[in-house]
């Protein structure tokens, strides 16, 4: 299946990207801000039966599609402005993706959104300001949109605040993304429909009492003392959902969503608090080895798994190396991106890795071997019971990969569950450090 622009982050390992997809979910909550809304619906029905765009009068629920479709492209757009996010905000138009059936996607993204769109953006409209991107072989459209002048002007005129706009709870949260064509450049592994089955099911259970429990959650955040630039986000943003690679569920399945996992690190370090407290980062040392011993029968060693003699100064860059070993199906015969920089200019990559298997020979015949994913599966299913139990105990816990966000006061009882957990999952010590 296409990809489909989705209205969630995009999920990948790092969440540094700050350009975001346009979010269907959004909808006005005040009655100040349902007043433009249907104010924009009145003057759109009015400009098609001005020019007879509408021949015949719509259906009941394809008027019901358009104003919430409306409703959505406003309401993003006015949180979008208030809240001055960094970026822009990006939609499809693809007709190829927007008339398939999918599970992926919201009511407010059918067939009719770029007809809308453009509509909302007629000259004598203007609410709307979109660049259409040009069409790519391959490669769904793009287009990024702003807010008019019109929806500005109404946004002072009625003195919108961002707290005036909610959003509906979001649709799919187990997602499943097929394996990336690595002949096919545009190919950026789009989303795979599935039939649900008892696994899918106890996984999405999992995450719904997460969500709900998350929902509630006294969290705050104060920027006193961070630098800018300072990440935009919305507090309320705490949904989560797994995503599952390879077009398998035993491969990924990483927890995506959070607001706090779009902060930079010294920033959630700094100024997120949770139940009154500050928040204390956790994580897992070592995770990704340590599981490669495990599958492997072995025991990892007790030193610092990325500690290799001769590059004792390039910890960071054989850890980096190390992990791309893991799930590279090949034998490496270059720097991974983005690492080469962590080395010596001498350094060669076949030196590198043949220090790591020398280090590491238990696990030897482990690299190159794609196993990554499935690693990473293990990883994700140990981050969901570690929340859970948590949960259990009454302390909230924000996930971010393999690291947990909790309240300072219960970090030994945090520790101690990601500690108990790790091992049963495993059948190895694990290792958890808090990061400052």
């Amino acid at each position: 299946m296409d990809q489909i622009a989705p209205t969630f982050d995009t999920p990948d390992d790092e969440v540094e990207e700050r350009e975001r997809p346009f979010n269907a979910y959004r909808f006005a909550a005040s009655e100040n801000a349902k007043a433009i809304v249907a104010e924009v619906i009145r003057l759109l029905l009015n400009y098609e039966a001005h020019f007879g765009l509408k021949k015949n009068k719509r259906r009941a629920k394809d008027q019901e599609t358009l104003d919430l479709t409306v409703n959505a492209i406003l309401s993003d757009l006015m949180h979008h402005h208030l809240v001055g996010e960094e970026g822009s905000i990006y939609v499809t138009r693809s007709n190829r993706v927007l008339g398939t059936k999918s599970r992926y996607r919201p009511r407010a993204y059918s067939k009719m959104f770029p007809y809308i769109l453009d509509l909302m953006a007629k000259p004598e409209m203007g609410f709307v300001v979109q660049d259409v991107a040009p069409a790519v072989e391959g490669l769904a459209r793009s287009t990024v949109i702003r807010a008019g002048q019109p929806l500005q002007s109404r946004i002072d005129e009625y003195q919108i605040g961002s707290d005036e706009l909610d959003q509906h709870p979001h649709g799919e949260t187990i997602i499943l993304k097929r394996t990336k064509d690595v002949d096919d450049y545009w190919d950026e592994g789009g989303f795979e429909e599935y039939e649900d089955t008892a696994v899918t099911d106890k996984f999405r259970q999992e995450l719904d009492h997460i969500n709900q429990w998350l929902a509630s959650a006294d969290l705050r955040f104060d920027n006193a003392g961070i630098p800018w630039p300072r990440t935009t986000f919305h507090i309320g943003d705490r949904q989560l959902r797994r995503v599952f690679t390879q077009g398998r569920f035993d491969s990924g399945g990483r927890m995506f969503g959070g607001f706090w996992q779009r902060l930079r690190k010294h920033e959630r370090r700094q100024g997120l608090w949770i139940s009154g407290e500050k928040a204390v980062e956790l994580d897992y040392g070592q995770v990704g080895p340590r599981i490669v011993y495990a599958r492997s029968g072995q025991k990892p060693p007790t030193d610092d798994l990325y500690h290799l003699w001769g590059y004792t100064q390039q910890r960071d860059g054989i850890k980096r190396v190390m992990s791309a070993m893991i799930f590279a199906s090949d034998r490496l015969d270059r720097f991974p991106k983005g690492t080469r920089k962590l080395f010596r200019r001498s350094d060669k990559i076949g030196e590198v890795v043949e220090a790591i298997e020398a280090k590491h020979p238990l696990i030897k015949d482990s690299f190159h071997r794609g196993l990554g994913h499935e690693t990473q599966f293990v990883e994700s299913q140990i981050m969901v019971e570690v929340i859970l139990t948590l949960k259990a105990e009454g302390i909230v816990a924000l996930p971010i990969h393999d690291a947990v966000m909790v309240p300072a006061t219960k970090t030994a009882t945090a520790t101690e569950v990601m500690l108990s957990t790790f091992h049963r999952h495993t059948g190895v010590e694990g290792i958890v450090t808090e990061e400052t």
